[in-house]
């Protein structure tokens, strides 16, 4: 996705061409379908009106949320790099967003801040978050600075995200993430230390006959959780077609 200056479009048009068109700061990481996924994942799963969006970037799936779910009250995104906080602000006004989207900004590895985000915002409905995946020594690390925050973490990273989301949830709320499918078993340790429950696990697939891109799970703050396991999420047909099980299921990959 390029860079952009903010538009004036109309929200309605801004919207209608979303995520086209979202203003991404140079040298920051560029969203992925990965992130509209998660959105619509956790918009089908479940019921909110109030939402977090951890890690917000650039605001993709917080902004992704609120256009899927118009009973949506407000949601508020955090991110500890100021130019993407901006230009998840910019985001939300170009889409008309500004009065239920609400970027903050702030470092989630930082147990005050943590706690004084949880005594700050109502209890959420739903947590969202599509956290770093890599671990640090695991592969070159990008030039930006930015880039790195996004894509490299430490072995802290998936249990400051967990909980990060049990600390702001209400009881019964959800927490939804993404990751890498050789990091499923680590996401799931570290919701079982913030004593939340796996409730769904999906994969996905770019064909049947392919190795798992990402791994979506969701997790209760309820104890007596029973986890689903869906079929996998298949994003091509051979032909190279998108199959209309996975536009209903995402509606932005049209």
């Amino acid at each position: 996705m390029p860079d952009c200056p903010s538009s004036t479009a109309a929200p309605a048009t801004a919207r209608a061409s979303f995520p086209a068109g979202l203003f991404q700061p140079a040298g920051t990481y560029r969203f992925s379908v990965d992130a509209l996924l998660l959105a619509s994942f956790a918009a089908r799963i479940q019921t909110a009106r109030t939402f977090v969006d951890a890690g917000t970037g650039c605001g993709i799936v917080g902004l992704a949320l609120l256009l899927l779910d118009n009973s949506i009250a407000q949601g508020f995104g955090i991110d500890c790099t100021p130019e993407l906080v901006d230009a998840a602000r910019n985001n939300a006004q170009r889409l008309g967003l500004a009065d239920r989207f609400h970027p903050l900004e702030g470092d989630l590895a930082d147990p005050r801040f943590r706690e004084r985000l949880r005594t700050a915002l109502p209890p959420a409905d739903l947590v969202v978050a599509n956290p770093p995946w890599r671990l640090l020594g695991s592969g070159r690390l990008p030039a930006s600075a930015a880039r790195r925050r996004a894509l490299f973490g430490d072995q802290r990273t998936f249990p400051d995200f967990a909980a990060t989301a049990a600390s702001l949830l209400r009881q019964d709320g959800l927490f939804a993430c993404v990751v890498s499918p050789d990091r499923t078993q680590d996401m799931l340790a570290a919701l079982q230390d913030a004593a939340l429950a796996p409730a769904v696990l999906r994969e996905v697939r770019n064909k049947c006959d392919t190795f798992p891109l990402f791994s979506l799970i969701a997790a209760k703050k309820a104890a007596g959780t029973e986890t689903r396991i869906e079929p996998p999420l298949l994003l091509r047909h051979e032909d190279g077609s998108v199959p209309p099980e996975s536009l209903e299921f995402c509606p932005f990959l049209r």
